[in-house]
């Protein structure tokens, strides 16, 4: 087994040892070692954990663990050759983080570093799309790609992770991009009703803020504000819809009939229609050549025996001779017949949870259906 077996084997197992809901880092840290190694399956399915990982986070995801997760997608997009979808991956990188740096040690590709910084200056002027976040949000946070939004604000278009901190701290999220048929309904993403009427006190900007300066003033107060109580209260338990009362089991209805489980309208298919006709027509056809054919060469026998000094030895045997040859064909064109039309009947029934099915013709047998 070589380095990429041991690698795929590697990851294998510490997905198996995972919980249901890890954190994204977890997965990202599978995915760079997979793209060290440049096993691309290993990789994908690391990133693609990541990104359902990120919906279910029980926090907020910073920005540079999301702007990291883009660039793995653009380097994995690079390693199968997709030029295109690697731009669009560092886009929405440096979307999320725009001081995102290039990480040299996962990836020494000059050139393509100098694509990733062209891009930094291109995303600066990128369109942007409205977040629709509610004006009043009670005391529930929004996010969009690990910073905060408020009513009016716009982002960058694109595949954005939008979450919602909830009054008691949970915290919910999803990937949309905003448009029109992705409208997300921000107040809808918490299990619970959120109390509108609650207005979370908002310290005002200092002029000194970023500043390593003390002046001796206190801190602003927030034993006033009514959502730090709710952040220590744990979440409400949503109550489960209550099951509505096992009712008696109902006799299942009778089934139908052996007409109708034979040759009822919904037994019959194609296969089982051309056969039967096939097998009809033989039939209708033997009986004609009884009556056109084998009646009056069996008159002629009868007639030889009658009058046996008008016709000669070899003439009689003649007529017999006619009469088994046409008794012969008629007779096997009605047994041919009525073997296909029984075939048809009872092989050849339509069975909706059957997918291969027994096709007997007058010119030999075969399985029809699919494996």
């Amino acid at each position: 087994m070589g380095k990429r077996g041991l690698l795929s084997a590697a990851v294998g197992a510490f997905f198996l040892t995972l919980p249901a809901h890890a954190f994204p880092q977890d997965h990202l840290k599978l995915a760079r070692a997979a793209l060290e190694a440049k096993d691309k399956k290993a990789a994908k399915e690391a990133l693609d954990s990541a990104e359902l990982a990120f919906e279910e986070a029980d926090g907020v995801a910073p920005s540079e663990v999301l702007a990291e997760f883009w660039v793995y997608r653009g380097l994995l997009a690079h390693q199968r050759g997709s030029t295109d979808e690697a731009m669009d991956a560092f886009r929405e990188a440096l979307v999320v983080d725009n001081r995102h740096t290039w990480d040299t040690d996962l990836s020494s590709d000059r050139e393509l570093r100098k694509v990733f910084e062209a891009l930094r200056g291109e995303v600066q002027g990128r369109e942007v799309i409205a977040t629709d976040v509610p004006e009043n949000t009670g005391c529930a946070v929004a996010y969009v790609d690990g910073s905060r939004v408020k009513a009016g604000e716009s982002v960058g278009i694109g595949r954005r992770l939008a979450q919602m901190q909830c009054p008691h701290g949970d915290v919910h999220g999803l990937w949309t991009t905003f448009e029109s048929e992705e409208k997300v309904d921000w107040m809808g993403m918490c299990p619970y009703p959120v109390d509108l009427n609650i207005q979370p006190i908002e310290a005002e900007p200092s002029d000194f803020e970023g500043l390593d300066v003390s002046f001796g003033t206190e801190e602003p107060s927030t034993a006033d504000d009514p959502c730090i109580e709710l952040l220590a209260t744990p979440p409400p338990i949503v109550a489960a819809p209550e099951k509505p009362e096992e009712s008696q089991p109902q006799p299942a209805p009778p089934g139908p009939g052996f007409f109708a489980r034979n040759v009822g309208r919904d037994t019959w298919n194609t296969q089982r229609t051309v056969t039967v006709g096939t097998g009809g027509a033989m039939i209708v056809t033997g009986v004609v050549l009884h009556y056109a054919i084998v009646v009056p060469a069996y008159d002629m026998v009868e007639w030889g025996r009658r009058n046996t000094i008008g016709v000669s030895r070899y003439q009689a045997d003649v007529l017999t001779q006619r009469f088994r040859t046409r008794r012969a064909i008629a007779y096997s064109m009605t047994t041919a017949g009525i073997l296909t039309t029984t075939a048809g009947l009872v092989f050849m029934r339509a069975k909706p949870t059957a997918r291969i099915q027994p096709v007997v013709t007058p010119f030999g047998g075969a399985l029809n259906g699919r494996f």
